[in-house]
């Protein structure tokens, strides 16, 4: 940063590296890099797994471009328009195939971060850390919002890194956009202004990037980029907003110290066994107002994530990946850790396994089908992902017995996945309202209320549907049929005419 001792080793090293020319280098990265790509997308090529109704529902999205929806900032639904359009096919595979190519971009950044911090060598090996951490091996299989976050943020962290350097106007430029683009992936972008401060806070006696006008101007032109998302939620009763502060879901001081605990736990899944507890006992070593600038730098830009995650699980819960920024500044401080500063044996054991991670990941997911993949005990790792090709089966042997107008699903599970499985269908999937206050993307925007058709052909899994059946004139049950793959067990059908838009709750 602007220590001028720090500053200056840093620049020895580089000329040091430049005279002895070496695989630990940007080009070796990227070979390095590309191999994993190759690898991945012939196993994304080859996955025999569904789409998640989370991924489904983010296809969805991308059938109606907007900048915003109910859950969620636009830019994923923007990312897989993009891909399926260049595609040519709305597969799975051309779904999903960003993911690996995203991250083999945050890869690079997370690179040129360390090496700015450290040296090459020590980049190199934090670009192969973060690519092959298992979250990432497990990320690169389906589509997710973490995924451009991921990309977003550590372009910013660069972009900081190089505008506390140089102060140059490309890098107020970057900055801004990274960070914008980042908050129009996930709001939890935000993080980054609070790490920010931090790294201020613990770097206070150094001249850092929050002291000149050209980080503000950054920030305020990401908070630009986010406007019309903003104006798209106070179109829609700030739904997402509304979205957010739900899945936060605190309740008082009701603390849940089990739930803290299992989701720190679940981070040395994440993040790897070694890994995480080489941060963890880095942080517990580090001086932070006596250590050095980059130490101070990545802990600021990492921990403060973990320990408010932390803390969200504490009150309420916090899944696994909610800390997945923590992620990109500690794979630059432990990877400097395991290449300077302990013995190659713990590098090594890491890497071993986190090969084997990966690549037991490539091969399951080529055999994700139901039955295809069985573990001791019967159970079925990728269980979650199946059934709604069958379920879309079933839907398309009840349309076939009738002349239907509307399909209409119950819960967004049902509708996000029948709409996407039935894309090809001559009949619109509608979404049940259940109150006035719509709960997902589907009752918001593909409410049956809002656009009734009849006849209809209602499916649902919950035989509980007194209100629903009160709203229609006509209701005749249809029977259910098994579903033999997935978490879903039975699907529920009726024919149903004769809304009675009066007394529909969803008016």
């Amino acid at each position: 940063m602007n220590n001028t001792g720090n500053s200056s080793n840093l620049n020895l090293t580089h000329q040091e590296n430049a005279t002895k020319p070496t695989f630990y280098s940007l080009t070796g990265l990227v070979c390095f890099l590309l191999l994993l790509l190759i690898i991945r997308l012939i196993s994304l090529f080859y996955n025999n797994s569904e789409l998640f109704f989370d991924e489904a529902q983010y296809w969805v999205w991308s059938q109606d471009l907007d900048f915003g929806y109910f859950s969620k900032p636009p830019m994923l639904a923007w990312i897989i328009r993009a891909s399926t359009e260049i595609c040519g096919s709305d597969s799975a595979f051309c779904i999903r195939i960003s993911a690996p190519i995203i991250h083999t971009i945050t890869s690079i950044f997370v690179f040129l971060s360390a090496r700015e911090l450290f040296d090459t060598k020590t980049g190199f090996w934090a670009g192969i850390i973060f690519a092959l951490l298992p979250a990432v091996s497990l990320s690169a299989t389906i589509i997710s919002t973490d995924v451009p976050l991921l990309m977003f943020w550590s372009i910013a962290l660069y972009a900081f890194l190089m505008l506390e350097r140089t102060n140059s106007k490309i890098w107020i430029l970057v900055l801004g956009l990274s960070f914008g683009f980042g908050l129009m992936s996930k709001y939890a972008m935000v993080y980054f202004v609070i790490c920010s401060f931090l790294y201020a806070l613990l770097a206070r006696d150094l001249p850092t990037a929050l002291k000149k006008p050209g980080f503000w101007i950054a920030m305020a032109l990401g908070f630009l980029i986010l406007v019309p998302n903003i104006w798209w939620n106070y179109q829609h009763s700030f739904a997402t907003l509304s979205h957010t502060g739900d899945n936060i879901g605190w309740k008082g001081l009701n603390l849940h110290p089990l739930k803290a605990a299992e989701f720190l736990l679940s981070q040395f899944g994440v993040f790897g066994p070694i890994l995480m507890g080489v941060y963890l006992a880095s942080l517990w070593r580090i001086e932070l107002f006596k250590g050095t600038n980059a130490q101070q730098f990545l802990v600021a830009f990492s921990l403060p994530i973990l320990f408010i995650i932390i803390f969200q699980a504490l009150m309420s819960k916090a899944y696994a990946n909610w800390a997945a920024l923590t992620y990109v500044a500690a794979s630059i401080l432990v990877a400097d850790i395991l290449v300077n500063r302990i013995p190659p044996l713990w590098a090594k054991l890491s890497h071993t396994i986190h090969a084997v991670i990966f690549l037991a990941i490539a091969i399951a997911v080529t055999q994700a089908g139901p039955g295809q993949l069985v573990l001791p005990g019967g159970a079925e790792p990728f269980r979650r992902t199946q059934g709604s090709l069958e379920m879309a089966n079933l839907v398309r042997a009840k349309l076939a017995q009738s002349d239907y107008q509307a399909v209409i699903t119950t819960d967004r599970k049902l509708s996000a996945l029948m709409i996407y499985q039935l894309r090809d269908e001559n009949v619109k999937v509608l979404a049940w309202r259940h109150s006035s206050h719509a709960n997902d993307h589907f009752e918001l925007i593909y409410s049956y209320q809002q656009n009734p058709k009849e006849p209809a052909l209602l499916v649902y899994s919950n035989s509980q549907i007194d209100n629903i059946k009160q709203q229609f004139s006509s209701f005749e049950p249809l029977g259910q049929s098994q579903v033999h793959s997935g978490i879903t067990k039975t699907l529920h059908f009726a024919r149903v005419m004769g809304f009675q838009t009066k007394q529909s709750s969803g008016k």
